[in-house]
């Protein structure tokens, strides 16, 4: 037997064996969220019906503790063992839309990790992605948020693939990000990647900043790595689900 093949069972039996003694830690990760959806201003891979996000929350919290994103990570980091199934909610873009879910969710106590594009902070999109401007969450709406059920974290300066960037596009992309979101209360160094598309470049970039890598890949968090795996909750991904 080679030995490509001893290492790929032995890493087999050690994820077998991470399962029995920790369970998963899930993070949810959504976008807009409005009482109805409007072609002109949303895309339906990134729209939630407020009844239908409520309602998934509620649900969830019949299976899940909800904690923060940096717990969450804390945990990935040091436990031996994880009994309790816990899950962590994240939100990308900055719809000003989102806005209106936060007394939800401090109402349930669900915290909530909001991922945001600086060069939008003047609610105005760039996106080519959207016909009409979409409202983006503006500076003052950032600022204006201290509730510590909420955390700001980054999600490239403007809304794009990281892996189109080169090297220095995606460092300055960075450094911009750091420069005006981390004078925010509630700031904390996690970068969500844009579709969740990143190479080892952008992971050495992020490694050197020391900065946490946020995914969009489907998996479920068990210990260490460096990152996080998270899973769409948007209406269209539930709707797939059925």
């Amino acid at each position: 037997m080679g030995m490509g093949r001893v290492r790929k069972m032995f890493r087999k039996v050690v994820r077998k064996m991470e399962k029995m003694r920790l369970s998963p830690i899930e993070v949810f990760v959504f976008h807009a969220v409005s009482d109805k959806y409007d072609e002109q201003l949303n895309m339906r891979v990134d729209w939630s019906s407020t009844k239908d996000f409520k309602q998934r929350i509620i649900n969830y919290q019949q299976r899940y503790t909800f904690i923060s994103l940096e717990q969450a990570y804390w945990m990935m980091c040091h436990d031996l063992f994880r009994s309790k199934k816990y899950a962590v909610l994240t939100c990308d873009d900055g719809f000003e839309s989102v806005l209106q879910i936060i007394p939800f969710l401090e109402e349930r106590k669900v915290p909530v990790t909001l991922f945001v594009n600086p060069c939008y902070l003047d609610g105005i999109s760039k996106r080519k992605e959207y016909s009409l401007n979409p409202q983006y969450i503006t500076h003052k709406d950032l600022f204006s948020i201290h509730s510590e059920n909420v955390t700001i974290g980054m999600h490239g300066y403007e809304h794009n693939d990281a892996t189109r960037l080169s090297s220095d596009q995606f460092e300055e992309s960075v450094n911009k990000c750091i420069n005006m979101l981390s004078n925010h209360p509630r700031y904390i160094s996690f970068y969500a990647y844009t579709w969740g598309n990143y190479s080892e470049q952008t992971q050495q970039i992020l490694k050197q900043k020391k900065v946490v890598p946020v995914f969009t890949d489907g998996a479920s968090n068990y210990r260490f790595h460096y990152g996080i795996g998270r899973k769409p909750i948007d209406s269209y991904y539930l709707k797939k689900e059925k």
